[in-house]
């Protein structure tokens, strides 16, 4: 009697590689939109207003902008291959996104843009420069003086070049999105890295806003570098994942002082209240290094006092400068919340994230806006058990990280702002760690090393699809 064969099928396997095969191809779509967009996306970069800003010495600088991060991602993605198609794709999407945001800002909002104001205040401090030499790059180089003096040096290197200045602040964005996405593959070693991976790099909000000059760039980049430098001290203490983080969160602070704030308090309290992990050895180099991230935290919260026009303590103050700030976005088309009171606009916190909704539409920028929102409105309560899941683990240090982070942005911008113009930028700011709540899929635990070298192992290997060529006899 022939013996009966049984085919053995391992259903999550399959699933997990039918998900590995969409997050591909979605990659590769991406980067076949910017491949197809290239042709408009060259032309706006470099001839959107001819007459406005020269583009021969951008021929020049903006290939090798690109050339060089291709190179560089090439070498650090090596063994890695969705994050090295995440990387060539962005390329392309980001190159797409800066001719857009040229071709609007000329043709659309007439230069009445901070990019455009930043590019020509850097042109200035280079015309000073031939004068009074470095005199003319005067400090703080915090806030708008650090961007307008970035694009003076840049200017003093390649000319008056718009183009390659987006494209250089853009390509810097989109390494803030790699380290984002290192920093979740390291803090959630079991989490949905794919589906992260592309939220994260092809966001439409994230990918345009961070394509121009200005702060939401780098932002984008320090955040990213802070948030991995976190998670690498939360999986190991050691020198070099306290020098990413301290860098990141300085970064910040010098771009938008409160957001350091924001950082540097997130991190404090889960760190020094979460669990520890490692033996005394761990416990003892932790509470030496507490002091030292509070008073560092304290000086950070100092600055970004002074920045916003606070005293330290001053509740009344605070509620004040709240409510002087939502008066003054409340300028333009995009106006929402006027004249609500404070208690109203704290409850309002929940959806910054999902905001304007489609009534509350008033021009074709918050229509996309609307849009986008809406999709993730959709997106994150189909998803609304993981985030359950992930938010149990509040007391894992990262986690308490991400959550502090979200609530202390979402309360501030909830508050304080009163226009979707800006809540559309700078909501990029907290993004990319909102998505990781939706993305962990409830895997709280830190790395182990391997996870944080090869954080993408599907990919170093063909993917398997276990079951189907084995039998039993």
């Amino acid at each position: 009697m022939a013996a009966t064969t049984f085919r053995v099928v391992d259903v999550s396997g399959l699933a997990e590689a039918r998900a590995w095969m969409r997050y591909t191809n979605a990659a590769r779509m991406a980067g076949w939109c910017g491949v197809l967009a290239s042709p408009f996306s060259l032309w706006a970069l470099f001839w959107t207003s001819p007459t406005d800003y020269p583009y021969l010495s951008s021929l020049l600088f903006v290939p090798m902008l690109v050339a060089g991060s291709v190179l560089i991602s090439t070498s650090v993605c090596r063994g890695d291959r969705f994050v090295k198609q995440l990387m060539s794709a962005g390329i392309g999407v980001r190159l797409a996104a800066t001719g857009a945001y040229i071709w609007t800002g000329f043709v659309i909002y007439y230069t009445v843009v901070d990019a455009f104001h930043y590019w020509s205040v850097g042109l200035q401090l280079a015309e000073q420069f031939t004068s009074v030499g470095w005199d003319a790059f005067q400090p703080p180089y915090v806030s708008n003086n650090l961007i307008t003096s970035i694009c003076g040096l840049v200017t003093l290197v390649t000319g008056n070049a718009l183009p390659t200045l987006f494209v250089l602040f853009s390509l810097v964005a989109l390494w803030g999105g790699y380290f984002s996405y290192r920093a979740f593959c390291v803090a959630f070693p079991q989490g949905d890295r794919g589906l992260y991976g592309l939220l994260v790099f092809f966001l439409p909000s994230i990918v345009y806003w961070s394509s121009a000059v200005g702060k939401d760039a780098l932002e984008q980049f320090f955040i990213g570098l802070a948030a991995y430098g976190f998670a690498m001290a939360i999986r190991k203490l050691g020198v070099k994942p306290v020098v990413i983080c301290a860098l990141g969160v300085a970064g910040a602070t010098a771009v938008r002082p409160h957001i350091g704030a924001m950082l540097a308090i997130s991190m404090l309290v889960p760190f020094a209240l979460g669990k520890t992990r490692g033996g005394w050895r761990v416990l003892s180099i932790k509470m030496l290094l507490v002091p030292i991230l509070a008073g560092s935290t304290y000086l950070v919260i100092k600055q970004a006092q002074d920045f916003v026009g606070v005293e330290s303590g001053d509740f009344k103050g605070a509620v004040e400068n709240a409510k002087q700030r939502h008066f003054d976005t409340a300028i333009g088309g995009s106006v929402y919340s006027e004249g609500e009171s404070l208690p109203r606009r704290i409850l309002q916190t929940p959806f910054l994230a999902f905001r304007p909704f489609p009534w509350e539409v008033h021009n074709a920028m918050s229509a996309f806006s609307a849009l986008e929102g809406l999709a993730l409105l959709v997106w994150a309560w189909r998803r609304r058990r993981e985030f359950r899941s992930v938010v149990r683990n509040w007391r894992e240090p990262f986690v308490g990280f991400v959550l502090a982070y979200v609530l202390l942005f979402s309360l501030a911008f909830a508050v304080a702002i009163s226009n979707f113009g800006i809540v559309a930028r700078q909501r990029i700011m907290f993004l990319p760690l909102f998505l990781m709540l939706f993305c962990a899929a409830g895997a709280a635990k830190p790395a182990t090393p391997a996870d944080a070298v090869h954080p993408d192992p599907d990919f170093q290997r063909p993917l398997p699809v276990p079951g189907w060529r084995q039998s039993l006899s």
